[in-house]
């Protein structure tokens, strides 16, 4: 059974960013609400906010990408630091979304639980909660 705040983002899901018809412009903005609904329904409001957020092309030339976490250690301080970094258009919001979810997914898993970070099993167990929100990882 879906909670009300899951049943929210979904509706928001539907009605917000679909259809997938008009390219999309990243926003901190944006960055900042859909995290938060992401963070509420997803992660139980554990995941802590990015330390910095970029919008800026992303080159890698093994692979196509379409957003990434990226950790900055400080030997000398002792801290670590997670930067999300996001492409500045998109196909469309829905592509936008996925992808946070998806960086979310991530920082959860390195920030919250040690993890590598890695598309491993405790990465695809979000699937199901994802899925049922209408968001694809």
């Amino acid at each position: 059974m879906a909670t009300k705040k899951q049943r929210q983002i979904k509706k928001l899901v539907k009605e917000e960013i679909m259809p997938l018809t008009s390219k999309y412009k990243t926003t901190f903005k944006d960055i900042k609400v859909w995290f938060k609904h992401l963070n509420d329904t997803i992660f139980e409001g554990k995941l802590s906010p990015f330390n910095d957020i970029k919008i800026k092309q992303i080159r890698d030339p093994k692979v196509k990408v379409w957003g990434q976490v990226v950790i900055n250690d400080s030997k000398r301080k002792g801290t670590r630091q997670f930067v999300l970094e996001m492409l500045p258009y998109y196909r469309n919001k829905k592509e936008f979304v996925d992808t946070l979810a998806h960086e979310c997914i991530h920082l959860y898993q390195m920030a919250n639980l040690g993890d590598t970070g890695n598309h491993n099993a405790v990465f695809y167990s979000y699937r199901p909660k994802m899925n049922q929100l209408g968001l694809e990882i």
